[in-house]
């Protein structure tokens, strides 16, 4: 960003342009697992599922036909997880 300054004029006249102001990045240690950033743990926070059971539930539900959004909802999932097992199965179907 270039700051310009109507008074004083420069030497020719013209107006002084004043380089920008920089300060250093400052550093951030990153929030400790489980934590809103504050070092205090969030309340209420669910436990993590182990990603077997997750798939688990979303092969079974796959099983039935239903589309990505309405799987992610039932298994409480994202819908680009329900992707990725999709896509998995299919490759693991060819062989590839």
């Amino acid at each position: 960003m270039v700051v310009i300054t109507l008074a004083p004029a420069g030497p020719e006249g013209g107006a002084v342009t004043t380089p920008p102001v920089t300060r250093p990045a400052a550093r951030r240690r990153p929030a400790a697992k489980g934590t809103r950033g504050l070092g205090t743990p969030q309340p209420n926070k669910p436990a993590h599922r182990p990603v077997a059971e997750r798939r688990a539930a979303v092969e079974i539900l796959l099983a039935e036909g239903l589309s990505d959004r309405e799987i992610a909802r039932r298994a409480g999932v994202s819908p680009s997880t329900v992707s990725a097992v999709r896509k998995a199965q299919e490759v693991a179907k060819i062989g590839a």
